[in-house]
């Protein structure tokens, strides 16, 4: 019996999907959620933050695995979420937060809420941070070192039940990944002890369902650059593999 999939709308991602998807097995559609009849399909799975809201019908039909709200905002806000793993053991995971004049570079200034690198600009020296100093910006030591790793996971029912790293090689000591810079090289990659790091974390938050680690290794010891709470674009070449996990955690 082939299994339907719905998937949320986006723009670079649908077409990957459609592509790697296992179509003997799956057949995947891509529509706001809002605007079908959810019991149609087998699994709902969000690829935006904002979809995740209008998601939660299908969870509660028991076909999607998502984030408490509060877990997606906490996560959502980069500061928060910072501020988050300090205060709960995981601070030396944590580039230091700086003040709105640093002197001490490289640094980055980011905004709050961003995707894709969008609100990220790198400071290598003076004169180069244009100075803006609102609530939704903050500074942080930047992490120097062109390689850049990603680990997806899935968690259902307090249990990791799908799993995969990459590495991206970026090219740069100091490149922000996104619209500005890209990889010149992704691998597969081990997470070796990182995995057991961050699944700590998301037993301390009780999360459930699909995110994504952002982060570096400085001298081999973690640094996070962020926690997306959502189905991460790099999840696509291994989306069969994905759906299977995540319905038969269902």
């Amino acid at each position: 019996m082939i299994r339907r999939i719905l998937f949320g709308n986006h723009a670079t991602q649908m077409p990957a999907i459609a592509q790697y998807l296992d179509h003997q097995r799956y057949e995947a559609s891509f529509a706001p959620f809002d605007a079908v009849d959810l019991t149609r399909f087998d699994l709902v799975v969000p690829l935006r933050v904002e979809q995740i809201a209008s998601a939660r019908p299908a969870a509660a039909l028991g076909r999607a695995t998502l984030p408490d709200a509060d877990l997606v905002a906490l996560c959502d806000d980069k500061l928060a979420f910072n501020r988050w793993l300090i205060g709960n053991g995981f601070g030396d995971a944590v580039p230091e937060l700086l003040g709105p004049s640093p002197d001490v570079f490289p640094y980055i200034r980011k905004t709050r809420q961003g995707d894709f690198g969008f609100g990220c600009q790198m400071i290598q020296g003076p004169g180069e941070d244009d100075g803006a100093d609102t609530p939704d910006v903050f500074r942080q030591r930047a992490i120097v070192g062109a390689d850049e790793y990603v680990l997806h996971l899935l968690r259902v029912g307090g249990r990791v039940r799908f799993q995969v790293a990459y590495r991206y090689d970026m090219g740069q000591p100091l490149g922000v990944r996104g619209h500005a810079d890209r990889p010149s090289a992704i691998m597969p990659t081990d997470p070796g002890p990182v995995l057991d790091r961050c699944i700590a974390i998301l037993d301390a938050l009780g999360f459930e369902g699909t995110c994504c680690f952002n982060y570096k290794l400085e001298e081999g010891a973690l640094r996070i650059l962020e926690l997306n709470p959502r189905f991460g674009g790099s999840l696509v070449g291994v989306v069969t593999d994905y759906v299977a996990a995540h319905l038969a955690a269902l």
